[in-house]
């Protein structure tokens, strides 16, 4: 019995340690998987917030490589489960014996891959039509190969020539976005027709020139677009800029980074041996004499030329390979972290630290003694107290906005400017360049208020009431010193960015998203000859350019014993935490506002 008690203490005592040593165990595993979470946020955010710029590309992608180390260790610890089970020795017993059948068997998924690349067996457009039709169609898709091969050209000719400009303003950014937004429906047009014909192989063989011109419609379209996109990536390189500019949101498609997306896919293998394959094809198939029609003729050439090209530029495009790569990781990463930044800037936009920050203290009845001083175009910095939001804003003034008034407001104030490119008002002109606006400035709120603020809140570019947006703690109006015509032009200017979403980047190099000071430096850049502007100094932070309030309201104190100041304070309208009273205030006190720390919530020493 006494020999039975210390053998059940032994077992007792050896299985108390295992549960022991498998509970550090789980524990271990638990700590490094969250290490390596943690690690490989941290990789994201540098590279999404672009922290360290420039460098913040190796950083993110450095910590994203360390973050493999726990993984790595965590299988290490499992390795004896692994022994337990003779996992490792099975797999290489099975390898070793296998090696010649695993070999052959990549080999044939290669060559299987290679073949569906070149010639896609997935659909067959020409299956259910007699010869007639399939010659019939062919040539008619033949000539629109033609139209689609000059509309693919001129407009990336036309979008090439913008990028040449060394500028990286505003203006820069618009006129790349436009020529890339044409250069990118050329690109759908094409593919339509490249999309078809690809599988020319479906044609019967004795349809051996229909074939042909069915080949030649998809490969010189398709070599045409990637002729066109490497000459783009030898204009845009090294061009922060540029690459954004691109990467914005295109209208006609409803999307954005499409710019890394086709630089992507110009090195996927997938896309060389299409390029190589059709070539050899071409060459071995289609002779100097085979067709005398001038549209065969026509792609045949252009073929040639594209990849005439290509071939011979294609040292730039192994030094290119790096940078894209590149681009390409940070893209990926910044898409993985973005909608983490999303979550948080909103979360921080909404937050308030203490319920009084809710409703400002200007209330209604000061609004509307402010608005009687105030004319369609003027610009509004405002700030909330108790607002989390402003600890990551510089400053003290921590929103903007634009005055418009309501349309009364606006068609008198500016019915000197009109007659203007046809239309009697500007009512009229709304109505027809910008319909949306327009209804929006014709309806009601259901206080029986009008719209007369044009501003970008967390929603995006919106109109809203002045009593509603200059419900704050403090609100200064400052007018530009320009002409009606120029305030005319940034009103408009204004107005079509309407529903633009906010822009939680914080990037003004792009203009497919808006925040609040983004919304007023692009309504007032200028543009000449058209109109004149104001001059704001951008600033760069972490890679991003940016104008904040505080750097509008610094433009008037730095310029007002200026001859010629841009901007001129108009009102100006101060509360006090204590009390919960708003005074009017004056200049002075509006100058002395740009040193006020931005983390003081209680204002009664100022």
């Amino acid at each position: 019995m006494a020999w039975f008690r210390r053998h059940k203490e032994r077992v007792v005592n050896t299985t108390g340690d295992m549960v022991q040593a498998l509970q550090k165990r789980r524990r271990q595993l638990v700590r490094l998987f969250l290490e390596s979470a943690l690690i490989t946020l941290a990789s994201l955010a540098v590279v999404g917030t672009q922290l360290f710029y420039p460098f913040h590309v190796v950083i993110g992608v450095t910590l994203y490589i360390l973050s493999y180390i726990p993984f790595v260790y965590r299988i290490y610890l499992s390795r004896d489960t692994w022994r337990r089970y003779h996992s490792y020795g099975l797999a290489k017993d099975f390898i070793k014996k296998e090696h010649r059948r695993i070999i052959l068997a990549t080999l044939l998924l290669l060559v299987s891959a290679v073949f569906l690349w070149v010639r896609p067996l997935d659909y067959r457009p020409f299956a259910d039509m007699t010869d007639v039709e399939i010659e019939s169609r062919v040539q008619d898709d033949l000539y629109l190969s033609v139209t689609a091969m000059d509309y693919l050209e001129s407009t990336g000719n036309d979008l090439l020539e913008v990028l040449s400009t060394e500028k990286t303003d505003v203006n820069a950014t618009e006129d790349i976005a436009l020529a890339f937004d044409d250069f990118i429906q050329a690109v759908v047009y094409s593919e339509s027709l490249t999309d078809e014909h690809r599988y020319y192989a479906g044609i019967p063989y004795r349809l051996w020139n229909t074939r042909l011109t069915s080949f030649l419609i998809s490969y010189s379209l398709y070599i045409k677009k990637y002729e066109i996109i490497h000459r783009m990536m030898m204009v845009v390189d090294g061009s922060e800029h540029k690459k954004k500019a691109l990467n914005q949101t295109v209208p006609s498609v409803g999307r954005g980074n499409i710019y890394t997306e086709m630089v992507s896919r110009f090195y996927e293998p997938k896309t060389r041996v299409r390029l190589t394959g059709g070539y050899l094809y071409q060459s071995t198939m289609i002779g100097d004499d085979d067709m005398d029609n001038y549209s065969f003729v026509l792609l045949r050439d252009k073929a040639y030329e594209s990849y005439e090209y290509l071939s011979s530029n294609f040292g730039e495009t192994l030094l290119q390979a790096p940078d894209a790569l590149s681009d390409s990781i940070e893209q990926n990463l910044f898409d993985a972290w973005f909608p983490i930044q999303k979550v948080v800037a909103t979360a921080m936009g909404r937050a308030i630290i203490s319920t009084r920050g809710k409703e400002g203290l200007i209330k209604e009845e000061n609004i509307l003694l402010m608005e009687k001083k105030m004319l369609p175009g003027d610009i509004m910095l405002q700030r909330r107290n108790w607002h989390v939001s402003n600890v990551g804003i510089p400053g003290f003034w921590t929103h903007s906005a634009l005055y418009t008034g309501d349309l009364e407001t606006m068609d008198e104030y500016f019915a000197s400017e009109f007659p203007y490119d046809g239309y009697d008002s500007l009512s009229e002109l709304m109505a027809s360049v910008t319909p949306e606006v327009y209804e929006k400035f014709k309806d009601k709120t259901s206080n029986g208020e009008s719209v007369k603020v044009v501003e970008a809140i967390e929603p995006g570019v919106v109109l809203q009431t002045l009593v509603k947006s200059a419900n704050a703690d403090f609100v200064v109006v400052l007018r530009p010193n320009l002409n009606k015509s120029d305030i005319l032009q940034a009103l408009l200017k204004a107005f079509a960015n309407m529903g633009k979403p906010y822009d939680f980047n914080f990037d003004f190099d792009t203009r497919d998203a808006l925040v609040c000071s983004e919304l007023v430096y692009d309504a007032y850049f200028e543009r000449l000859p058209e109109k004149n502007g104001l001059h704001f100094e951008t600033s760069v932070v972490n890679g991003r350019k940016i104008v904040s309030p505080l750097d509008m309201a610094n433009k008037y104190v730095n310029e007002k014993n200026m001859p010629d100041p841009e901007l001129k304070f108009v009102y100006f309208l101060k509360s006090d935490e204590e009390t919960g009273e708003v005074s009017i205030a004056s200049e002075v006190d509006f100058v002395e506002s740009v040193k006020w720390s931005k983390f003081s919530f209680m204002q009664s020493d100022q």
